[in-house]
């Protein structure tokens, strides 16, 4: 009995202490949080990684390229002079590396560059946005979308943006900002078009927009034929159905959009 009593107790401890190195080991640390002066910028923007937690260790990329434990450590404030998809996860000894999270920013300059936007069909009456003029006024719209009147929200098989530019400019893209919130039944386009003078100068496919992702506030750049030009029109195709591993399968999709920028 006294023998069967201690191998009992032994047994416990040895659970309690696997019970113990067990929590540590499966916890998952939360991401850091990515702090920008500016999305869009014309010189320079200052980026800031910050994670409060004893010993805990951020890595990052400033081009895109997935965080692993080869990534750079964060010591002290970025300044980027060019566009950057940032990039961060966190890490400790003993827990879990955290998920990866990221932003864009982008070097656009400050002289507007577009005169005017007509779209067709409107935005829907339920996420009007700025109407067209908000959709060239530099001013990004936030990740969590109610209640910021940046969004403009539309439920369609195609839009269509006229623009008109302020001037005789070179262009070689144009980058759309797009937001992406599966659970909302919020999808990145599957394909855009740009046109001038009825003829194609550029497309961007993207078949990556029916497969699940994390929400986030995307840039997409459709590069163009570069050349001098006043006038573009743009076709924007959203994903025709919500794909067949979501809930809301074989329905439409919005598509969330708040800035077109000339490069």
């Amino acid at each position: 009995m006294y023998s069967l009593f201690a191998l009992a107790i032994l047994c416990q401890a040895c659970i309690s202490q696997n019970s113990i190195n067990a929590s540590t080991e499966i916890f998952k640390l939360s991401p850091p949080q990515i702090n920008t002066t500016s999305i869009f910028f014309d010189s320079i923007t200052i980026v800031q990684l910050s994670f409060d937690f004893p010993n805990a260790v951020i890595k990052y990329s400033l081009k895109g390229d997935p965080v692993n434990h080869n990534s750079k450590v964060y010591s002290a404030p970025i300044e980027l002079t060019e566009g950057a998809v940032i990039k961060a996860r966190v890490y400790h000894p003993d827990y879990l590396e955290s998920e990866e999270v990221q932003v864009e920013v982008i070097k656009t300059s400050t002289k507007k560059k577009i005169q005017k936007i007509t779209l067709t069909p409107s935005a829907s009456e339920n996420y009007p946005g700025l109407g067209a003029t908000g959709l060239g006024d530099l001013i990004k719209g936030a990740e969590q979308f109610g209640g910021d009147k940046q969004w403009m929200g539309f439920q369609t098989d195609t839009i269509s943006a006229a623009i008109k530019l302020n001037s005789n400019i070179e262009v070689s893209t144009l980058v759309f900002s797009v937001l992406t919130n599966q659970s909302s039944w919020i999808f990145a386009p599957a394909k855009i078009e740009v046109f001038n003078e009825g003829v194609k100068v550029g497309v961007l496919s993207n078949p990556n927009s029916a497969i699940e992702t994390s929400s986030r506030a995307t840039f997409l750049s459709v590069p163009i034929t570069k050349g001098i030009y006043s006038k573009f029109t743009v076709v924007i195709y959203p994903l025709s159905e919500i794909p067949e591993w979501h809930q809301g399968k074989g329905t439409t999709p919005w598509f969330f959009i708040d800035e077109i920028i000339i490069q």
